[in-house]
């Protein structure tokens, strides 16, 4: 009862009324710059909180949540370097991979290799005297650790380098068959493709509509000059190949609309329909006519009309008078035309049924590919997809030419580069007498977002085979060993990774190969670590700026309380004269404080999940005002994460209101010694 009462006299004393207009304008005050500072918090909060969810969720697609890669103390066993000496092992280092696939732990043969060298490592056996294995062992103690874990999947990787070479063949202008090639060199890290990461899909940038027109110009073109230093010709292919390859792009897309690829498009006589009428602009040249202009739309700037009769054309001028035309005369549509796709009925030469609409006059028929450009596809996944782009749950293809496919990076995509461009990645390995160049033919088959790390911009990610074969033969890059070879390790719960970095080790421990192994979560990764640390702490900033300008605004709360204090000197002396006690008086002036920071929480949660749901369209309009990109999308992807921050939401709630109780405390202190004698007798 006490406290229903206390309650009823605080909301009372917050009713705004006319005596009281200085409380309730510095109340308004208070509410007012409270909300706003809650909006505030709120909004960067769970901006930022997105965008660091984002970017560790790429940062553990690629690197993984946990790596364990080999120390120098693997390097410099016994178990690593006897591979360089036994036959077995063809006299070459093994990688993780190698050594997987690797029928015997010990490839050493005294009768074929030889001694062994006197400074040679000693070999680390087991007490049954067989040598250790640290790779299989690692792998074993990993598929244990899935059993209780049935989210953790792993694979291992390795890291080389190459000079990447493309050749981008474009068409010139508006004519097919004039070409333009260009050429891309940029020295680069190759990466194997990290296909066991669970959300790979989330990092891959689809094929668009343009990469679908590029294939089906490229699809006529020879590969044989792509690997040429500077090839000045570019090639047809023959005849098969070319259907073979828009057979092969027919099966994956699904072409549902084609557009002009110019302003002009010459319509096919053969699509227009009989008596039907257009309208248009004939244009003459010495007094003969050249072309017809037919817009989209009829206006009043057309001097003719046109229709099919049978085999013949029609032209009707203004005046009425008639004619026939040629049926080569040029009738050119005008403006955006959408065409429809039924289906493609012929691969050479390709041709689509189609039906659009010009003018209100339905138009049917059989167009060929010449002219027009692919405007809207769906692009299929199949299970036994030969694409020549990558799909996830598939390893990266290799077409008829022996080409292999990678994924390169997005900035790539933004400087021009298509799916489907060719070229060659030279590496280099030594002979007797020199260094000899290699160079493995590759094509684009895809593009993926590495996020805002430095290291990932320039990594190619590539089947493992074409890293294996680098680092067995080159000798361009020098990379460090302990990180150019190990295992991935990934979980849902980025939370535990400690927790499953520590079984790891203990496990290692436990199986003797714990020198050979160094287990890093993503926390520690030395290219992402002073980022995540900066980021953290510029959330924990902005926190406490935010905090500060809340006690600040609060202060707004002292003042309102402090007035309305004074007014109610009188009620106040009424009240303890009818026995209320201290602690209610100091309870009623609280509880208009916190009253204060509730609604003010409230109005401002309101307007920030209001803000979050259009941030699209903030962002829009900040970009228009500025004349650029409001927000950088290599920092921040394509749109800003719009998802409300719980935590930021539970850290408000709490902090804002426990503020404002705190700025009522002191004139509640000084309503609850106010005596009762002392105000009846002043008033």
């Amino acid at each position: 009862m006490r406290l229903l009462f206390e309650l009823t006299v605080a909301f009372k004393y917050l009713i705004p009324r006319r005596k009281q207009l200085s409380v309730s304008l510095i109340a308004l005050l208070s509410v007012v710059v409270i909300s706003l500072v809650v909006w505030l918090v709120l909004v960067f909060l769970s901006v930022t909180e997105g965008i660091e969810r984002g970017w560790l969720q790429k940062l553990t697609t690629l690197n993984a949540p946990l790596r364990i890669t080999p120390t120098h103390d693997y390097f410099s066993s016994y178990y690593y370097q006897v591979d360089g000496i036994s036959s077995n092992s063809e006299y070459t280092s093994k990688s993780i991979a190698g050594k997987i696939a690797a029928l015997d732990t010990d490839p050493y043969n005294p009768e074929d290799d030889g001694e062994l060298p006197t400074h040679f490592p000693e070999a680390d056996l087991k007490t049954d005297g067989t040598l250790k294995d640290p790779v299989k062992t690692l792998f074993s103690l990993l598929s244990d650790l899935k059993k209780n874990r049935p989210d953790l999947t792993y694979q291992d990787f390795e890291l080389s380098g190459a000079l990447l070479r493309l050749q981008l063949l474009r068409p010139s202008n508006a004519v097919r068959t004039d070409d333009n090639q260009g050429y891309l060199t940029q020295v680069s890290y190759i990466a194997t493709l990290p296909h066991q990461a669970p959300k790979l899909h989330s990092l891959l940038l689809p094929p668009t509509e343009k990469d679908l027109n590029h294939l089906l110009y490229l699809s006529t073109h020879s590969t044989h000059l792509s690997r040429q230093d500077s090839p000045t010709l570019a090639l047809k292919a023959d005849k098969t190949t070319a259907q073979t390859r828009i057979r092969e792009l027919l099966d994956h897309a699904l072409i549902k609309e084609l557009r002009p690829r110019q302003l002009f498009w010459q319509i096919p006589v053969n699509l227009l329909p009989e008596r039907q009428i257009l309208e248009g602009q004939a244009h003459f040249r010495n007094e003969k006519l050249s072309r017809i202009d037919i817009p989209a739309q009829k206006n009043a700037a057309c001097n003719a009309k046109i229709w099919k009769e049978g085999t013949d054309l029609i032209l009707e001028s203004k005046s009425g008078q008639r004619q026939r035309i040629p049926l080569s005369t040029p009738l050119l549509s005008e403006g955006p035309l959408k065409l429809a796709v039924e289906n493609p009925i012929s691969v050479e030469p390709l041709l689509f049924k189609i039906h659009t609409t010009l003018q209100d006059v339905v138009l049917k028929g059989e167009v060929g590919f010449e002219g027009l450009e692919i405007a809207k596809a769906d692009f299929l996944s199949k299970s036994n997809s030969n694409a020549p782009w990558f799909t996830p749950n598939h390893p990266l293809p290799i077409n008829q030419e022996k080409e292999t496919g990678v994924l390169l990076t997005k900035s790539y995509l933004d400087s021009g580069v298509r799916i489907g461009d060719r070229g060659y990645l030279s590496y280099s390995s030594a002979t007797s007498s020199s260094l000899q160049e290699h160079r493995l033919p590759i094509f684009v088959s895809g593009f993926y977002d590495p996020g805002i790390f430095a290291v990932g911009n320039k990594c190619i990610l590539a089947p493992p085979l074409v890293t294996q074969t680098i680092n067995a033969s080159s000798s361009s890059f020098n990379l460090d060993k302990t990180q150019s070879n190990g295992i991935l390790v990934w979980f849902q719960d980025l939370a535990s990774a400690e927790e499953i970095k520590r079984q790891i080790l203990l496990s290692l421990d436990e199986a003797g190969i714990g020198k050979y192994w160094k287990v890093t979560t993503f926390k520690e990764y030395d290219f992402a670590k002073d980022l995540m640390e900066q980021f953290q702490s510029d959330k924990y900033l902005f926190a406490m700026v935010g905090i500060i300008i809340l006690i600040v605004a609060s202060c707004n709360i002292v003042s309102m309380l402090v007035l309305l204090v004074n007014d109610k000197k009188k009620e106040i002396g009424i009240l303890q004269a009818m026995g209320a006690s201290k602690f209610s008086i100091a309870s009623i002036f609280s509880i208009c404080g916190i009253a204060v920071g509730i609604l003010s929480s409230m109005i401002g949660t309101l307007a920030a999940l209001l803000t979050l749901n259009n941030i699209d369209t903030i962002v829009q309009f900040l970009s228009f005002i500025q004349g650029h990109d409001a927000f950088n999308s290599t920092f921040f992807g394509k749109s800003l994460p719009n998802e409300f921050s719980h935590s930021a939401l539970v850290f408000i709630l709490i902090v804002t209101p426990l503020i404002s109780l705190l700025a009522g405390l002191i004139p509640a202190i000084k309503a609850c010694k106010l005596r009762p004698s002392e105000i009846l007798r002043s008033e």
